[in-house]
C-alpha cells in the first residue's frame, strides 16, 4: 500500500500529479493529511481532480503562528502510532511505503511515523541543500533528518543526487521536480490574465515576516519597485496579519501602483504567473514555477536549496539593494523560454513504486 503523508498547500500541489497519475491508473493509495494547512486544499483537490484526504491527523484552523506549532506537533506525534486509524489497518510493514515531500514539519512527522510503523519511507524532492542550517531554518535541518529516515530518495537533479549519494540509500534521479508536472497542468488549464502589465510579489516565509527590521525593509523595497512597475502583492494569511499588526498594511494600500490581492487558488495564480512581467518571492516553489515559465524571478533570501533557474532567469537577492536594482534594470535579460517539453518526473516516481501496488 502507498500512503501519502503531507500537510501544506505547496506539498499538495507538488504531490497532486503523482496522486492524479495513481488514480488514473487505478492504483489505490491512502491520503493522510497532517492538518498543517487546510483552508485552501479543497480548491487544489478540485483543480487537479484528486480525492480528498482519507484521514486528518489534526482538524482545525491552519497553523499560522509559532504558538500553534507545539500543540499541532503533539497531536501529530500521538495520532500516528501503530493503532492509529490513519494507516487504514495496514500491517504488512515491508510492503507499505509512506511518501513524504519536501522540507516542512509535516515532512518530518510523516517520516518519523513511517519509522515507528516499520514502513518504508520515500522522500520526494530529496537531496536539496542550502548548506546553511540557518537559511532556511528549520527547513535545512528537516531535510537532513528526513534523508536519514527515508529508505528511498527521489532527487530532482544530478546535484541533489550527489548530496545524498554517500548515505547508502536508494537514490533515484527524477530529472526534474514534480512541480514541473503541476505547473504544466495548471498553465494549460488556467485562464491568462488580461490585466495591464504587472509584476507579482509573494512574501510569506517566517524569516522575512517575523524579523521586524527585515520586514520593514522588504515593504520599503516593494514601494520603491512600484514607482516604475505595477505590482500585485499576494496576501498570504500570515503576511496580511503581520502587515496589519505592524501598521504597514495601510502604508501599502494607499500606494497607487500596488494592488493588495487575496491569495489565489493554484490554477488562478498560475494564470497570473504566465502573464506577469516578473516575480519577486521568497518561496522555493515559486522559484521553480518561474524557472519552468522562463519568468524573471527575484528571490528574497540569502540562499536557496534549489538550482532551478539560478544564473538564468532567477536572481538570489541576498537582501542587497544593488542586486535588486540590477535585476530590475535587466528584466529582459532574465527572460527565458519555457521548458514544458521535459519528461514528467511523476511518471518516473510512480514507475519506481511498483513494488507497493
Amino acid at each position: 500500500m502507498i500512503h501519502i503523508f503531507l500537510g501544506t498547500k505547496a506539498q499538495l500541489i507538488k504531490m497532486a500529479p503523482i496522486m492524479k497519475l495513481l488514480a488514473d491508473r487505478g492504483i489505490e493509495y491512502n491520503f493522510i493529511h497532517s492538518g498543517q494547512h487546510q483552508e485552501t486544499i479543497s480548491d487544489i483537490i478540485s483543480d487537479f481532480q484528486i480525492k480528498a484526504p482519507d484521514f486528518y491527523i489534526a482538524n482545525g484552523p491552519d497553523i499560522k503562528s509559532k504558538a500553534q506549532v507545539p500543540k499541532w506537533l503533539y497531536l501529530c506525534l500521538t495520532r500516528t502510532g501503530k493503532r492509529s486509524p490513519c494507516w487504514a489497518g495496514r500491517t504488512r510493514r515491508n510492503q507499505d511505503v509512506v511518501l513524504v515531500h519536501g522540507d516542512t514539519l509535516s515532512t518530518l512527522v510523516g517520516a518519523l511515523a513511517a519509522k515507528r510503523m516499520g514502513f518504508q519511507c520515500a522522500h520526494i524532492e530529496s537531496g536539496l541543500r542550502s548548506f546553511n542550517v540557518l537559511h532556511p531554518f528549520p527547513e535545512e535541518l528537516i531535510r537532513l533528518a528526513t534523508f536519514r529516515l527515508a529508505s528511498a530518495l527521489f532527487c530532482p537533479d544530478a546535484s541533489a543526487v550527489d548530496n545524498v549519494s554517500l548515505l547508502g540509500k536508494k537514490v533515484i534521479n527524477t530529472h526534474g521536480n514534480t512541480m514541473l508536472d503541476a505547473t504544466r497542468l495548471a498553465v494549460k488549464a488556467a485562464r491568462r490574465s488580461d490585466l495591464p502589465a504587472f509584476g507579482i510579489v509573494s512574501v510569506h516565509r517566517y524569516e522575512n515576516i517575523f524579523n521586524a527590521a527585515r520586514f520593514y525593509w522588504i515593504v520599503e523595497k516593494i514601494i520603491e519597485i512600484s514607482v516604475k512597475h505595477r505590482i500585485l502583492l499576494i496576501m498570504h494569511p500570515p503576511t496580511e496579519k503581520r502587515l496589519r499588526d505592524t501598521g504597514l498594511y495601510s502604508k501599502l494600500e494607499v500606494e497607487p501602483n500596488i494592488e493588495l490581492k487575496k491569495r489565489l487558488g493554484y490554477f488562478d495564480f498560475s494564470g497570473l504567473l504566465a502573464s506577469a512581467k516578473f516575480l519577486v518571492t521568497d518561496g522555493g516553489s515559486n522559484q521553480e514555477e518561474s524557472s519552468y515559465l522562463g519568468l524573471p524571478c527575484l528571490v528574497l533570501r540569502k540562499a536557496t536549496e534549489r538550482t532551478e533557474g539560478v544564473g538564468q532567469n532567477v536572481v538570489i537577492s541576498n537582501y542587497d539593494s544593488q542586486t535588486i536594482a540590477r535585476f530590475f534594470n535587466n528584466l529582459s535579460v532574465h527572460r527565458r523560454e519555457s521548458v514544458f517539453e521535459k519528461e514528467a518526473p511523476s511518471e518516473i516516481i510512480v514507475k519506481h513504486l511498483t513494488q507497493f501496488y
